[in-house]
Formats: structure tokens, C-alpha cells, sequence
């Protein structure tokens, strides 16, 4: 049963928790002296404040203890829907239409990095600021924030934080949920630190530097140069980011864990090792092919740099570009598609399938293969030491068939409006997998600006979904989920 007044005063906490963090944008406008931002910013703040104020006074006793598996997961789905809401707000003030400022703020909120502004000088830094900062509050989630910052979610934390986590990883760090989100947001603050340092140190500008650092480590990709990181020309910024993006497409999980036990564990995990292996063999023969057909750089520890920046900017689902691989020759952007179904580890800011999904249905493709030669032979899938159990296997099969599912509607239904199966499944891929450029005019160095407002809310809701790895949403399209809700 669904109780529509717990899950509302709950939105109502989040969101005046959302209107206290949209202080820093407005602080950072007015250093830069752009009052325009700054009354956008401010607007956003008091509208958020006067809804979740309303909002909480429906739940007077605050208690939200006995929250249900499915409220959490109702909070969680809606938690992200009301902050892109909210937080469209100031794009709507500074002159985009509402549909178009929904889908850049779900963009952002999302890590997607899919844009709809094509013309940059339009907008001033502080919004560009912003644009990073909301992919970089997105990248490690909204609720798994608040659970580490509001002491009153304690208890309902544990459902916030396992409805919003990837459903193929449900390890925590300590027995207090509250203790394991503060423990991965402080790692995360700590990269992006020293990231924003390493950046400055090789020429990059303090304000790009913070913005192009908020969207490496959240997997986002917003830049505030159009052409983005590519248009820096400086690849010692390309290598910085290179090893950042390495880390956010990693599961943090097992990063925070390796600090705290001082063992190094990555190269025991076998979803790290797959992850690397990818990466490494793949960008090889991607250089190999960009070195041949004279495309990439001069040297082919260039077309190196530039094979390893795309694909891993593609797994991570980070989106950032060094290169049109729209141009690309075919064989080259079939790679790339290949990391665009996979995204990023378990644990991780990256979107996609997810590395241990695919470890996972490919073990046990390997075992159906063994029982049809060996029928009486007992197989198992091991992991880690750990058995898999055929419970564990089929939520991973479901999710991958729902995946494609929605990739394919949503692909459709663009190509049909659109009338062009490029843009349509492409772009599908993108915002699904929450990775940002497609192919063609929604390419690295285009935008979407140019697409119906139909396709927008389209790829809109599967930016949405992608984040929340689907299921979330999907179950709520039951209607046996809806039969018993109250107020």
C-alpha cells in the first residue's frame, strides 16, 4: 500500500534540502556580479522552500519509520522527477521554454549530459557552473545525500538507499546506512578536490576546472565550452580527466572499502577486472583503427589518448568528447556502441547495463551452454568465492529484457516523429544509458536542441528511467500497485 501522505512529506524534506544546496550556485553568481543568475537562483530557492515547507506540515509527526519496501522506492522515484522539476526553474527564468529547461535539468540531475543549447553565448558562467553542479549532486544520487545528511530518515534511509543504489550491488560499508552514504559522498568531495586541483595546476581556468570536474567525477559531461574538453587543446587536462572518468565508472564502494582496509581489492573483484580489460583491449584496437585510417592524432600514442578519453567517456556514461566521433568510420563507432549498452560498474556514477550484469548473464549463458552438453552435471556460477543463485539470475535476465524493451519503444517512437532511425536509436542508447551525444545532429559537437518537444519528453523519461535503472519505474505502470494507496 502506497501512502501518498508520507511519500509527499518526505519529497517535502528533500526538496527544501535541495532549496539549502541551490545557495552555492547563488553565491557563485554573485562573485561573477550576474544578477540575472542570481534572482533565477533565488526564485528557485524560495519556490522549493514554500513546496517542501507545505509539503512536510502533511506528516505532522515526522515519523517515517515504517516506510514500506515499495513507498521507498515511490519516494526515490518521484525524489528525482520533483528536483528536476525544481530545478528548471532557473532555466525557465533565463529564457528556455519549459519543455526545454525539463530536459536540461533532468540531464543534469541524471548525469546524462545531453543538451539542448546549441548557441553557448547566450547563457553566462554562473549557469554553466550550475549545469555541472546539478550532474555532480546527481552522480552519487540525491537520496543517497540526504539519508547521510538528515538525521530524521534514519531508519527509512535503509529503503531510500537500496530503492535509488544499482539493484546489481546492495553491499554497504557500515551496519548505519546513514555512515555509508557520508563515507562515499566524502570520497567523492575528495576526488573532485584534488581533481579540481590537478586541472588548475596544468592551465585549465579555475571555473572550468570546478565545472568540468563536478561532471567527470558524477559521469555527466557537461562543459562549459562548447566543444567540450576538446576545445581546451591541452592533453595533459585529457589525461587528468581520463584517469578521473577511470574512477567514476568504478565501483566507489569498493574504492571507499580499499581505503578503509588498506588492502588493495580492485584487481580481486571480477566486475573491475572485466571493466578494465574492456577498456584497455578495446581503446587498443580503436587506436589501431583511428592510426590506420589517419584520423586521430599524428603519432598513434595520440590516436592512444584519443581511444581511450572516447571509450572510456562512453562506458562511464560520462559523455565528454576529444574528438567528432560522429566522423569516425563504422568499425569504430560499432565500439563504441558496444560501451554504450555496457555503462559503468555496479556502485559507480556511470548508467548502462552495468559491468556485472554483463559478467553475470554471461557466466550463465556459459552454464546453459554446459547443461545442454552435460545434462546431469551440477554447475554453478561462482563470483567472488560466492555462489550466484538462479534468484539472483533472474532479476538480471528481467532488467536486461527490460532495457531493450524501453530502448526500443522510446527508439521508435523518436525515429517515427523524427523520421530519421539514426537520431531515434541513437539517441535512445544516449539517454537511456544516460550517457549524453549520439550519432548524427545529437552527435558530440550537436546538440537536441532541434527536436520536437514530443522527442524531448521522450528521451526525457528515459533519462529518468535509465537513472533509476528502470524496475523502479516500471513497476509502478501495475495498477495492482495503485489499488490499495491511500492518502
Amino acid at each position: 500500500m502506497i501512502r501518498f501522505r508520507i511519500i509527499i512529506s518526505i519529497l517535502g524534506s528533500i526538496i527544501k534540502g535541495f532549496a539549502l544546496l541551490m545557495i552555492f550556485p547563488l553565491i557563485t553568481a554573485l562573485i561573477a556580479k550576474q544578477y540575472n543568475s542570481a534572482l533565477a537562483f533565488t526564485i528557485c530557492i524560495v519556490a522549493s522552500s514554500l513546496f517542501g515547507f507545505f509539503s512536510k506540515k502533511l506528516n505532522s509527526d515526522k515519523n517515517f519509520d515504517d516506510l514500506t519496501r515499495i513507498e521507498g522506492i515511490a519516494v526515490v522515484v518521484s525524489s528525482w522527477l520533483s528536483v528536476s522539476l525544481a530545478g528548471a526553474i532557473p532555466y525557465i527564468y533565463l529564457g528556455m521554454s519549459p519543455i526545454d529547461a525539463f530536459f536540461e535539468s533532468i540531464s543534469g540531475f541524471t548525469t546524462t549530459g545531453a543538451t539542448i543549447i546549441s548557441d553557448f553565448t547566450k547563457f553566462n558562467s554562473s549557469l554553466y557552473w550550475y549545469r555541472s553542479y546539478t550532474q555532480w549532486l546527481g552522480g552519487m544520487g540525491i537520496m543517497v545525500l540526504f539519508v547521510a545528511v538528515m538525521p530524521h530518515l534514519a531508519i527509512s534511509g535503509r529503503q531510500l538507499f537500496y530503492a535509488e543504489t544499482s539493484s546489481a550491488s546492495k553491499e554497504k560499508l557500515t551496519p548505519r546506512i546513514a555512515d555509508t552514504a557520508r563515507h562515499l559522498w566524502s570520497w567523492y568531495c575528495l576526488l573532485t578536490i584534488i581533481m579540481i586541483f590537478a586541472l588548475m595546476l596544468v592551465g585549465m581556468p579555475a571555473n572550468d576546472a570546478v565545472s568540468n570536474s563536478f561532471s567527470t567525477l558524477a559521469a555527466g559531461g557537461f562543459s562549459p565550452n562548447p566543444q567540450s574538453i576538446m576545445g581546451y587543446n591541452n592533453t595533459k587536462a585529457e589525461w587528468i580527466i581520463i584517469f578521473f572518468m577511470f574512477l567514476a565508472g568504478a565501483n566507489f564502494m569498493l574504492q571507499v572499502k580499499t581505503l578503509r582496509t588498506n588492502k588493495i581489492d580492485f584487481f580481486k573483484n571480477p566486475e573491475f577486472r572485466l571493466y578494465t580489460f574492456l577498456l584497455v583491449s578495446l581503446s587498443f584496437i580503436l587506436a589501431v583503427m583511428l592510426f590506420y585510417n589517419k584520423i586521430g592524432g599524428e603519432t598513434f600514442i595520440d590516436n592512444l589518448r584519443i581511444a581511450l578519453f572516447q571509450n572510456i567517456s562512453i562506458t562511464t556514461t560520462t559523455g565528454s568528447a576529444t574528438a567528432n566521433f560522429d566522423i569516425w568510420p563504422e568499425a569504430a563507432k560499432a565500439i563504441l556502441v558496444i560501451f554504450m549498452m555496457i555503462g559503468g560498474c555496479s556502485g559507480s556514477a556511470g548508467g548502462g547495463i552495468k559491468v556485472i550484469r554483463v559478467l553475470i548473464l554471461l557466466k550463465y549463458l556459459q552454464k546453459t551452454l554446459l547443461k545442454n552438453i552435460y545434462p546431469q552435471a551440477v554447475i554453478t556460477i561462482q563470483l567472488e568465492n560466492r555462489t550466484i543463485k538462479e534468484s539472483e539470475i533472474h532479476p538480471i535476465i528481467t532488467f536486461i529484457a527490460m532495457y531493450f524493451m524501453f530502448f526500443f519503444i522510446g527508439g521508435t517512437l523518436v525515429s517515427i516523429i523524427e523520421n530519421n532511425y539514426i537520431i531515434g536509436y541513437s539517441g535512445a542508447i544516449a539517454t537511456l544509458g544516460n550517457i549524453g551525444p549520439g550519432f548524427a545532429a545529437i552527435g558530440p559537437m550537436g546538440s537536441f536542441a532541434d527536436l520536437s518537444g514530443c522527442s524531448k519528453l521522450i528521451f526525457s523519461f528515459l533519462m529518468w528511467a535509465g537513472r533509476l535503472e528502470i524496475m523502479a519505474i516500471a513497476i509502478f505502470m501495475r495498477k495492482e500497485i495503485w489499488q490499495n494507496a491511500s492518502w
